[in-house]
């Protein structure tokens, strides 16, 4: 057999070392990165991302601002797929010089992972279009510039805020970008993002649902007592709200004489956290026991992990200690969406003795209207359930005319539903031939449309009143100051008055009764700062806040 002919060219390389380790990385280099456009080439992505948009996470999802209106998931509900149709032909009928508000939710929820669901996010896209249809076809609040809406998507608990607010300070300028809405749940992910966007875009950043007593807290100063400069919220703290549920409990005949937290000790939950440290003192009073009960919810689950699972396994262990309790009155102060878990157990467990608890719980618990395990637990007499709302459509009552802040609830409720105002019977009609809404008033028992309306009231306002806002933006954050006193705005929950600290000033707290049905009753409607702020002072006079 004839010896082997060996390449020239191969043997000066095996001569020389340093070029045969260049030639090494050369090729290497090239199958990585040949590779890496061809498995890209054979195997696309299952999910396309649109402008302003990353896909991220675990299941893959758009992170980002929607500019094109596109699906954020390939698995999203025909109906979130409907409102951003909606969205986007809105901002297809604007033209001429506008400004944009920006949305900003988990609005990719993960089934047994998320404490919120798609049922519970679509009123607060209803609520923020009304908005938006408001300012640009009536006169409710000024006429110009115009105004487009954008959504953004924070991902599955919030996990991509930095890519949402990267991609907010790539599109600001181009979309004239004034403020942030929304921000959903209060969480650490949230309140680093809000900080974020105030110390880099310097826009205001206005909460609807956000009700952590902390959220307005750098999250950088190690002391935990810098504001976050622009950051404000239309709805009452959790310390407000646990106020509001001590007046409450006050008025409750018998007297309730022991009550027991139900409280969620999970970190990072701004929410569970400062709710359950405002109960634990707040509800003490004379001839009344507490008595707390902590459990720990996961605080990062992955999909398919099993949330509900989780948690009947500890309100299991808890319901001797809650028997032992005997309490006239449960503060619930988890999330909502945990709170089917506790009545479950509750309604299957042995008896000990208590007929029919009594719950109370926070404000998420909008998020158990329509849990079965909640509702079921409410049909079988074994418990009763009430939560202290941020709003409620039925807390003005149906007395016509009533109060002023009830006229501007009815003027929302027409343009929300498209329905002529309850009290007058006349339709709202808007300029330019604008076709009207049509969103289904049942959407409004949560109370997070006209919450969600009202923060883009507030950053809709801010932005018509500043004239060079898009080249000094931190304007915005000034103006949102000045709203109180004769200067309040007209919202659905009330009239929106803004303290030092971004909170908000004189706003009622309802207490909402759930039916098994689903339906929500305003039982009381509280005033946790004092006197009843329903109507804009007169010259003079003293009784909204801050005059």
């Amino acid at each position: 057999m004839p010896p082997a002919v060996g390449n020239p060219r191969f043997g000066r390389l095996r001569r020389h070392p340093v070029l045969s380790a260049l030639a090494a990385l050369v090729i290497l280099a090239g199958l990585v990165f040949g590779g890496r456009w061809g498995y890209g080439r054979l195997f696309p992505p299952s999910l396309t991302c649109g402008t302003g948009l990353t896909a991220t996470g675990s299941p893959l999802a758009c992170a980002g601002v929607n500019i094109d209106s596109g699906p954020f998931t390939d698995h999203e509900p025909a109906r979130m797929r409907e409102l951003q149709k909606q969205v986007k032909a809105a901002n297809d009928t604007v033209s001429g010089p506008y400004i944009s508000v920006v949305l900003m939710l988990d609005l990719s929820p993960v089934t047994d992972v998320d404490t919120l669901t798609y049922e519970s996010l679509y009123p607060n896209i209803e609520g923020a279009l009304t908005a938006v249809w408001r300012a640009n076809h009536t006169a409710a609040y000024g006429s110009t510039p115009s105004i487009k809406l954008y959504l953004a998507n924070m991902g599955s608990q919030y996990g991509s805020w930095e890519q949402t607010v990267a991609q907010l300070k790539k599109q600001a300028g181009g979309e004239h970008i004034s403020a942030v809405i929304g921000l959903g749940q209060s969480t650490e992910q949230t309140r680093h993002a809000a900080a974020a966007i105030s110390a880099q875009l310097h826009i205001p950043v206005i909460g609807s649902t956000v009700t952590g007593d902390s959220m307005n807290l750098d999250p950088g100063d190690p002391a935990g007592k810098k504001l976050i400069p622009d950051l404000f919220r239309v709805s009452p703290t959790n310390s407000d709200s646990v106020i509001a549920a001590n007046q409450y409990v006050s008025t409750l005949r018998p007297a309730a004489t022991s009550l027991a937290v139900v409280a969620d000790s999970v970190t990072g939950d701004d929410y569970t956290r400062t709710l359950a440290e405002a109960a634990r003192t707040t509800f003490k009073a004379p001839n009344r026991t507490v008595t707390v009960l902590p459990y720990s919810s996961p605080g990062d689950l992955s999909a398919g992990s099993g949330r509900q699972a989780y948690l009947v396994q500890q309100f299991n262990l808890m319901h001797a200690n809650l028997c032992q309790a005997a309490p006239s009155v449960v503060y619930f102060a988890g999330r909502g969406r945990d709170l089917g878990a506790f009545v479950e157990n509750w309604v299957q467990g042995p008896p000990c003795g208590i007929a029919q608890l009594h719950i109370l719980a926070g404000d998420d618990a909008s998020e158990a209207i329509r849990d079965k395990a909640v509702l079921s637990g409410i049909a079988s007499g074994r418990v009763t359930v009430a939560y202290t709302a941020l709003a409620s459509p039925d807390e003005w009552g149906k007395e016509c005319p009533g109060s002023d802040a009830k006229h501007n609830y009815d003027q929302f409720w027409t343009a929300f539903t498209g329905r002529p105002d309850p009290c007058t019977g006349q339709p709202i009609t808007g300029d330019k031939d604008a076709p009207s809404l049509s969103f289904d008033p049942a959407d409004l028992a949560s109370g997070q449309a006209m919450l969600t309306h009202d923060a883009a009231v507030a950053a809709i306002s801010a932005g018509r009143r500043d004239a060079v806002g898009l080249k000094n933006p931190g304007l915005e954050t000034g103006i949102l100051h000045q709203f109180y006193c004769a200067q309040m705005l007209p919202g659905a929950s009330g009239w929106l008055s803004f303290g030092s600290d971004g909170s908000p000033a004189g706003k009622p707290t309802p207490v909402v009764q759930l039916g098994s049905d689903g339906s929500a009753r305003t039982v009381a409607l509280t005033w946790p700062d004092g006197a009843p702020n329903l109507s804009l002072p007169q010259r003079g006079g003293k009784g909204a806040p801050g005059c």
